[in-house]
């Protein structure tokens, strides 16, 4: 049981030193905080991660998954954490401390493990709230992308995509100070509750990254998106993907991703899915779902 920063520190590293590359199709690495213990615990036991989903593209996915967090300066908290790590044996974590701030550092260090200790067609970076119907999703990835998988032109998918006519926030939480990134517009970007990345691409986002062409500022999901510019790779919309106000798209039954869902909720959203055709009770008509989609978009 780990009783120092330095001793999580030590377990990195030695996390570092292990030489052998794991091979799989679907890396799912899941955002966490310290204290979110009974999340982990519930998508361990009943979530879009262990269903037996029924693809049509392919009898099985060779799938992986670990929650990625960083350390916490409480001691009792992080002793708790290093337990969970060795018990479960799907928690990371990382050389750096678990705060806002660091959540761009936390994005790029999930990234760094899964090009230095994988091969994987696709690299899932969620957060502990997001919900994955991985049958509509998988089968999507691979029928229509698989195909180029490895082409850095659609290395880059996810949803709810910020378009360039958003200015830059200079003041406040997701504040971007000018130092830290100059133009006034952002380039285009998936929104952090969940995007994908095939090999070539992860890798080379991580590639730029350790090249210092701009200061890792604060916020991740526009920080990974301003690699990407710079790589010249546009984000890809995934259809049916949805954040925020879960409740307002919910009976759309070809949603792929929800953001923003409690991990207590997800057995609920799959046992409707799987029994009535919808993942809520609150169905409305494509139109409304459309409706209220597009005017969730002028919101951001």
């Amino acid at each position: 049981m780990y009783e120092s920063r330095e001793e999580v520190i030590e377990h990195i590293r030695d996390i570092r030193m292990i030489q052998k590359v794991i091979d799989t199709e679907i890396l799912i690495l899941i955002i966490t905080a310290p204290n979110n213990r009974a999340f982990r615990d519930q998508l361990r036991r009943e979530s879009y991660l262990n269903y037996p989903w029924s693809w049509t593209y392919k009898d099985n996915f060779d799938v992986r998954y670990a929650f990625v967090c960083g350390y916490t300066t409480n001691r009792t908290l992080l002793a708790e954490m290093s337990k969970e790590a060795m018990d479960e044996g799907d928690l990371l974590i990382g050389d750096f401390e678990d705060t806002y701030e660091n959540l761009v550092y936390k994005t790029i260090w999930l990234l760094r493990y899964a090009v230095e200790r994988y091969t994987f067609d696709y690299v899932f970076k969620v957060d502990d709230d997001t919900f994955i119907n991985s049958q509509l999703l998988f089968d999507f990835l691979y029928k229509y992308i698989k195909p180029n998988y490895n082409d850095l032109n659609v290395g880059y998918y996810g949803g709810m995509i910020r378009h360039g006519s958003r200015e830059v926030q200079r003041e406040g939480q997701w504040g971007i100070q000018r130092w830290e990134f100059e133009p006034d517009i952002l380039p285009p970007y998936h929104v952090g509750g969940a995007y994908i990345l095939n090999h070539v691409a992860a890798k080379q986002l991580i590639d730029l990254n350790a090249r210092h062409v701009m200061v890792a500022f604060r916020i991740e999901d526009a920080y990974v998106g301003a690699l990407a510019d710079r790589l010249g790779l546009k984000p890809r919309d995934i259809p049916k993907t949805y954040s925020k106000q879960y409740d307002r798209f919910c009976g759309d039954k070809g949603g792929r991703i929800f953001h923003r869902v409690a991990p207590s909720f997800q057995a609920k959203m799959i046992k409707n899915w799987t029994t009535l055709g919808y993942y809520c009770t609150q169905t409305k008509s494509l139109e409304q779902i459309i409706e209220d989609g597009e005017e969730l978009l002028r919101k951001y």
